[in-house]
């Protein structure tokens, strides 16, 4: 089985990741970090929570970067409209954000797991 930390900003194609990878039996979602990227940093988490409120999935999420490091933040409202996530009505997010910062939740996950048994799949922007 392999491990792995779900870095993404989710909107229809993330959620979706998100359904897959929690899903799929050879797969351990360890957790899911989010960045700004189709929507604002707050908007993408909330979404992050909401769809594993609706699919069950009880996975830490932590919020990372809220823009990038060295250009401005574009976002994709007119693909993924202006909660990141238009069209579906998802529950209510059914737990609390983990308090870590993304990098940090990153470095404790890794380091609790064997050595180089835990992989970063990283489908949003890069900061």
């Amino acid at each position: 089985m392999e491990s792995l930390i779900l870095d993404c900003d989710p909107g229809h194609d993330d959620a979706v990741a998100i359904l897959l990878a929690a899903g799929n039996p050879r797969l351990n979602l360890l957790g899911i970090t989010t960045v700004a990227g189709n929507q604002t940093l707050q908007k993408v988490t909330r979404n992050a929570l909401a769809v594993c409120a609706q699919a069950g999935i009880r996975v830490p999420v932590a919020a990372g970067a809220a823009g990038p490091l060295v250009r401005p933040q574009l976002t994709a409202g007119e693909i993924h409209g202006t909660s990141g996530l238009d069209g579906p009505v998802l529950r209510e997010p059914a737990f609390e954000l983990d308090p870590r910062p993304a990098a940090q939740f990153i470095v404790d996950t890794v380091m609790a797991q064997p050595p180089a048994t835990v992989h970063l799949v990283p489908i949003g922007p890069l900061t």
